[in-house]
């Protein structure tokens, strides 16, 4: 029974804190690039990266 709740909190802990801190950590990284930079290949795969993060939360912008 311990090791359901652990799981399930554990889980919890990363869909709730963990994931929308990674989706402003890779907005931030790539806002920061992007100005730096420009446009360019790591950008764009940042960009990819979190909005797969996006999805992971279950919510699209």
């Amino acid at each position: 029974m311990w090791l359901f709740l652990r799981r399930r909190l554990i889980m919890w802990v990363v869909l709730a804190i963990a994931v929308p801190l990674l989706d402003w950590l890779l907005g931030k990284v790539s806002e920061q690039l992007k100005a730096r930079k420009g446009e360019n290949a790591v950008s764009r795969g940042l960009d990819t990266a979190r909005s797969g993060v996006r999805t992971l939360r279950g919510r699209r912008r």
